[in-house]
């Protein structure tokens, strides 16, 4: 299962190849208040192609969820090695914490938050596109010559550029180095 921001689903709708997520995740769910942050008409008719194929569903929200992504918020501004995380972007962690799936942002903060504190966060895990792309590639599900050439095209369609040192970083972790 995963959970997907806002961002996310932004860049994602870009690629060509977009629906291979499904190949790693059986289901998703998406926020409500990350929908409502969603006003373009291309992710907008990703999320309904989704939605409609049964992929995706709308996770509701409720006083009890915005309060807990608020205190994450809270908690993760006084540390001054996190970004700006932004309630949309916490509560998506919260609802994956409380289903255990994994969160798909390119939110900063969120992926730093992990890399910092993915204990406190679990059992939630977070990946951004350089994650998923290079499990999907390590498992065989996205055919390409290359780690590269993968990543190559995904840039490309999603105008989305990733740091050398992150992506050496995520090619050692997944083997596709």
């Amino acid at each position: 299962m995963c959970v997907v921001d806002a961002c996310f689903v932004i860049d994602w709708s870009r690629w060509r190849r977009r629906d291979l997520l499904w190949e790693v995740f059986s289901t998703g769910f998406v926020p409500e208040p990350v929908l409502r942050e969603v006003s373009t008409p291309a992710p907008l008719r990703v999320l309904r192609e989704w939605m409609a194929a049964g992929r995706l569903t709308v996770y509701p929200s409720s006083r009890e969820l915005e309060d807990e992504a608020v205190s994450l918020v809270l908690e993760m501004r006084r540390d001054p090695r996190v970004p700006r995380i932004d309630p949309p972007e916490a509560l998506c962690v919260v609802v994956a914490r409380r289903i255990g799936a994994a969160v798909l942002s390119e939110n900063r903060g969120i992926l730093r938050a992990f890399q910092l504190a993915g204990e406190r966060l679990a059992p939630a895990v977070v990946w951004n596109s350089l994650r998923l792309l290079a499990y999907l590639y390590s498992r065989g599900l996205a055919a390409a010559s290359s780690f590269a050439d993968l990543l190559e095209e995904y840039t490309s369609d999603a105008r989305r550029a990733f740091s050398q040192r992150e992506v050496a970083a995520v090619a050692r972790e997944f083997g596709v180095g």
